[in-house]
Order: structure tokens, then sequence, then C-alpha cells
């Protein structure tokens, strides 16, 4: 079984951070892995767009037609993912960003988590994006914790050097939004 996984946000929000540590993690957890960033000409600021598919088989074409699992992040990546999205996608998005009325037009599954919010709450805003990569990682499975924090931790090596308490705060991240999908499962 493969894995189908579309990200999207703007450019400077970690998206292809996300997609990055993702397939490493996967990858060290014994899966097949493929990811294709996508962006516009904006180093920040534009859409960018990651394909990632996780699975048990080898993946013979990175990019796909419809997501498994669409992870959204700003305003613009909702109409930019659109093509992406069919009527099985489940749709993980931050709802202190994304609206549920922007959504309306997908009938499929949503998973409304609010990670900008977290962050500025309860760590620190720039980390947001490790508390989505711990709700999408819970959401799928199959990935080793362990291997999801080394990769974290190898991903972030050179910025926790100069402040170490980012590793704390990129690990917190992680933790927070694997407890905030397993909280929305109750």
């Amino acid at each position: 079984m493969i894995t189908r996984i579309l990200i999207g946000g703007e450019g400077g929000q970690g998206v292809q951070a996300i997609a990055k540590v993702l397939i490493h993690a996967a990858h060290a957890s014994g899966k097949h892995v493929a990811h294709l960033p996508n962006f516009g000409v904006e180093q920040r600021g534009g859409v960018s767009l990651a394909f990632v598919q996780i699975g048990d088989e080898e993946i013979s074409y990175p990019k796909f037609r419809e997501a498994d699992v669409a992870v959204l992040l700003s305003h613009r990546s909702v109409e930019r993912s659109k093509m992406h999205i069919g009527t099985n996608t489940k749709i993980i998005f931050d709802n202190s960003i994304i609206g549920q009325k922007e959504l309306l037009g997908f009938r499929t599954e949503k998973i409304a988590i609010p990670a900008s919010h977290l962050a500025k709450e309860k760590l620190i805003p720039r980390v947001f994006n490790m508390i989505v990569l711990g709700a999408l990682t819970e959401e799928i499975g199959g990935i080793k914790e362990k291997e999801l924090k080394k990769a974290t931790l190898n991903y972030f090596n050179d910025k926790i050097k100069k402040k170490h308490e980012l590793k704390h705060f990129n690990l917190a991240a992680l933790e927070m939004g694997e407890k905030t999908i397993k909280g929305l499962r109750k």
C-alpha cells in the first residue's frame, strides 16, 4: 500500500521541511518514499507544494493525481491543491489560518489542527510546521517515533547548534501534534 500526501502552504512556512523530515523518518522506518517539491518562482511568499509518497512497495513515479491526505497551511494553498483533492482525500488543515468556510466545497473528511495558535501560545511560532508533522505522522501511522525525532534533529542540526533550545521546541511540537490528533479521536 502507498499513501499519497500533498502538503501545501506559503513559501517560508516549512512545507518542504515537513516533507523532507517525513521522507527521512519513513525511509528509516523501512518504507519506500518519494518526494517531489513544487514551488513558484518566489523563494518566500509563493505557494509551495510537496508531493510525498510513502509505501510498503516500490514507488514508480513521484507525482500523483489524487492525494490520500492533503495538508493545507495557507489560503492560497487551498486553491492550488484542489485538483489533487478527491472525495476520499483526508484534509488536515491549520484552522488558525484557514477557516472551515474555505473548505466547504470539499466533500471529504477534514481534520482541524490549530497549529499556529498552539505554537504561539505554548512554544514558539516557528515550530508550527512540526506540530503539523506530528499530527500527520500520527494520522498516517507506520513511522517510528524514534525515527521521526532523529530525522527532525538531523534536519535542523545546524540551527540547533546555534540555538540549543530549538531541540526542545521541535521535539515538543512533534509531541503536541501527535497528542492533538489522539485527542480528536476520543
